[in-house]
């Protein structure tokens, strides 16, 4: 079977997925396979049909791409932990502020081992091991690319009009402020508010959604009603739910609040752009009718916060992704075994 039947099979089936329910990281893989496919199915209809010109630029585009990847995984290494070292000096230590540092350092320490062998050691071994490690990188790197592209998918589709608008907290400065983070999610909140009055002249309520942390001096949702008063939102149309702790919770006790006034309701979420995939999905798994919207995210913090989200769908997946990993492994080595 060819890459373009692939390719059109994995389309099908994300457009499928997509206009059923966006809310699914599998859609970002449909995608991005189909991508894949599509290009290598025109790469190979024009480099078979290409003239002797054009197939020996693409013998030396092939010898450039080759030259380029050590120094792509270099500077990509590097520059992960470079981020991690700003992040800290600006936020203070924090061992997940460290997690891009450390995938950095692999990055680095891998391209190190593969010169040193290519230089000095010749080790069989150490190549077999060193494609294992890189068809794992290449697995990770596929799957974070289809968390980029379920972001933009997940927040395709038509608006429609909605009852409440439900924000969900991201954390207080210690003075009780909102965090920059946090004050975008408001801030897109407010707007959308003032969008759905103009547009169908109907009442909406704000749920604001967050409890208190033991390091916070107040809930975290009532200084975000604070906040949207402060901004000019009608003080009655505010609601507070202050006892959730985490992204579940969040919708989990603003359903409830919602249903004890209005059992049948439309509603959207409002977060940070990066975090309403996840947010979708819990959605879906708590069967609750709900689409984010997102916010924007400073734009220092937006490299670690969508590492940090994509490791927390790793982990939300995981026996997927371990089935995934395992079976690449075995079928490596398999691959070592027919070859020997």
């Amino acid at each position: 079977m060819t890459p373009f039947y692939w390719g059109s099979l994995a389309m099908v089936s994300g457009l499928t997925l997509q206009l059923t329910d966006r809310r699914h990281w599998l859609t970002g893989h449909l995608f991005l396979i189909a991508i894949i496919g599509f290009l290598l199915s025109a790469y190979y209809r024009f480099s078979s049909q290409a003239s002797p010109t054009w197939q020996f630029m693409l013998v030396g585009a092939k010898i450039a791409a080759y030259t380029l990847l050590p120094i792509v995984i270099l500077v990509v290494g590097i520059s992960f932990v470079r981020y991690s070292y700003r992040l800290i000096r600006k936020e203070g230590w924090a061992f997940h502020y460290s997690l891009l540092a450390i995938v950095g350092g692999l990055l680095v320490v891998m391209l190190t081992l593969s010169g040193i062998n290519l230089l000095l050691w010749n080790s069989r071994r150490l190549w077999q091991l060193l494609g294992l490690a890189l068809l794992l990188t290449a697995y990770f790197t596929f799957s974070f690319i289809a968390y980029l592209l379920a972001c933009v998918t997940t927040r395709l589709g038509r608006r429609r009009q909605i009852d409440h608008i439900i924000v969900l907290g991201a954390g207080l400065m210690p003075n009780g402020q909102p965090t920059r983070t946090l004050a975008y999610r408001l801030q897109a909140a407010a707007k959308y508010y003032y969008q759905q009055r103009a547009r169908y002249h109907q009442p909406v309520t704000i749920i604001v959604s967050g409890g208190q942390g033991a390091d916070e001096v107040m809930a975290e949702s009532t200084a975000m009603r604070q906040y949207l008063i402060d901004h000019g939102v009608p003080r009655d149309t505010i609601q507070e739910e202050n006892q959730s702790t985490s992204t579940i919770e969040n919708l989990q006790f603003s359903h409830t609040l919602i249903v004890r006034q209005q059992p049948f309701y439309r509603a959207v979420i409002v977060t940070s752009g990066y975090h309403v995939l996840r947010a979708n999905i819990f959605a879906r798994q708590l069967h609750l009718d709900l689409i984010g919207i997102g916010a924007r995210t400073p734009l220092y913090y937006l490299p670690f916060a969508m590492f940090r989200e994509y490791l927390a769908l790793i982990v939300m997946y995981r026996w997927a992704n371990l089935a995934v990993v395992l079976s690449l492994a075995v079928c490596y080595v398999a691959a070592l075994v027919r070859l020997i």
